[in-house]
């Protein structure tokens, strides 16, 4: 099916009146194509290659797309809240914490509610109840300088660092609430009144009474923080229960309450177009990657192929019976280890035209310019002046040149090997950082 599609895309483009040139006709693809296969029609080779890249990134597109369906569907079917119930973890499976959303009317409010687990009713020890409170004084202060003048909200702590207790609140609803923030934003006069602070371990519990002194909020809250304070208190009066019941009307206002959304779906169709742009691109690369495999390749095997010519050539073999030879063997080794080289290849070709009447000269002047490479433009510019003029040095020259051949190819493989030095070097250095992280934190950890 993607290959159909794929198909017909490429005939729309074709009948477009400005063609993607760059896409359906690009030169450096056609090139190289027929550079790794010198023989086949190249205009129906790059129409295949497209035809393949257009059906591999359609198909992409699709499963981007489907995928991005699926997950919107399936966000949607679950960030609705029934009858505003948020369901509590049992005991001992921890805290959770939601993302949720507030409609009122027409506005929108993020928040993010955690709701704590199912618990047990917690004991005190006694020994320890009174270092509690003491610490209690200066744990609630929060930005306030004293309990004598409460401008801002309370710290009402639920724990203290160091003891065991679980401390819950009882407050005067008129002026603070169970988090401790303040309810009234404007005071006209300031107001005393009491917190309670029950400390409770396992089945002891101790009250400690605080009387503070409330004043006019330094800071009025907008619709948000009063959103939040409200669930926040019914989060907390509502440990015990399975559900929390989240509020359905602020004054006035009607709420309506949804998870919030987490866009994965729109997320994956927004990369999907990205992904397959990228892997069109990196089609192309992965082909040009073949040339130069097979450039590299070619020149660490010009200097046997010269080598071996000219010892069959001095052994009294004519050019194209040493040509022959050298192919055959390349034919047999072909056969039993099933790996292609391509110099062999193009001088296998050369063979075939030869035996289908092309001439020894423009053989393998052709042979040169197909391997497009200047070492064997060189040596086919040799063998074709060999046979036009006849040369008796000719062996001599093919030893010279597989002489500095071979001297090339060590430096090639220096070079190569550089490479390749180069490469380890990154793992190499994360592998020290390991290497000193496991050293440093056990020294650090017995110095502390």
């Amino acid at each position: 099916m993607g290959k159909l599609f794929a198909q017909w895309l490429y005939k729309q483009l074709e009948t477009m009146d400005r063609k993607p040139n760059k896409l359906l006709y690009h030169t450096v693809v056609r090139e190289d194509l027929q550079t790794l296969d010198p023989v086949s029609n190249i205009a129906q080779k790059q129409q295949d290659y497209v035809v393949k890249k257009l059906a591999l990134c359609s198909t992409i597109v699709v499963i981007g797309v489907l995928l991005s369906v699926v997950l919107w569907i399936r966000e949607e079917m679950t960030i609705g809240i029934a009858n505003n119930r948020l369901s509590r973890n049992n005991y001992g499976e921890g805290d959770k914490s939601v993302e949720l959303v507030a409609k009122v009317e027409t506005a929108c409010y993020d928040f993010t509610l955690d709701i704590g687990e199912k618990i047990y009713t917690q004991a005190q020890l006694q020994e320890l109840s009174q270092e509690a409170k003491q610490l209690l004084m200066n744990g609630i202060l929060g930005d306030n300088q004293s309990l004598e003048k409460v401008e801002y909200d309370l710290h009402l702590v639920k724990t203290i660092d160091g003891y065991p207790f679980e401390i819950s609140w009882n407050v005067d609803e008129q002026y603070i609430d169970y988090n401790g923030k303040l309810v009234k934003d404007i005071l006209l006069v300031p107001q005393t009144t009491q917190i309670t602070a029950r400390l409770s371990y396992e089945s002891f519990q101790e009250d400690y009474t605080i009387t503070v002194v409330v004043y006019t909020k330094a800071l009025q809250p907008d619709i948000a923080q009063k959103l939040a304070k409200q669930i926040s208190t019914i989060e907390c009066e509502n440990r015990a229960t399975d559900f929390v019941i989240l509020p359905s009307i602020m004054g006035e206002q009607t709420l309506t309450w949804y998870y919030k959304r987490s866009y994965y779906g729109l997320l994956c169709l927004g990369l999907t177009p990205v992904i397959a742009i990228l892997v069109f691109c990196c089609k192309d690369r992965d082909l040009h990657k073949q040339v130069l495999y097979r450039e590299q390749q070619m020149l660490l095997d010009y200097p046997e192929i010269v080598s071996t010519l000219a010892l069959l050539i001095g052994a009294g073999m004519t050019v194209p019976n040493a040509w022959g030879k050298i192919v055959a063997d390349y034919k047999y080794r072909k056969e039993e280890t099933g790996k292609k080289q391509y110099a062999y290849e193009e001088m296998l070709l050369t063979v075939y035209e030869m035996e289908s009447g092309v001439a020894q000269t423009q053989a393998y002047e052709q042979f040169g310019r197909r391997c497009r490479i200047p070492k064997y433009n060189k040596l086919s510019t040799v063998l074709s002046q060999n046979i036009r003029k006849g040369a008796s040095n000719l062996p001599i020259l093919l030893k010279e040149e597989a002489k500095n051949a071979f001297e090339e190819r060590k430096h090639t493989a220096r070079q190569l090997g550089e490479k390749a030095g180069t490469k380890l070097l990154v793992p190499m250095m994360l592998l020290l950082g390991m290497i000193l992280v496991v050293i440093m934190i056990p020294a650090f950890a017995i110095y502390l």
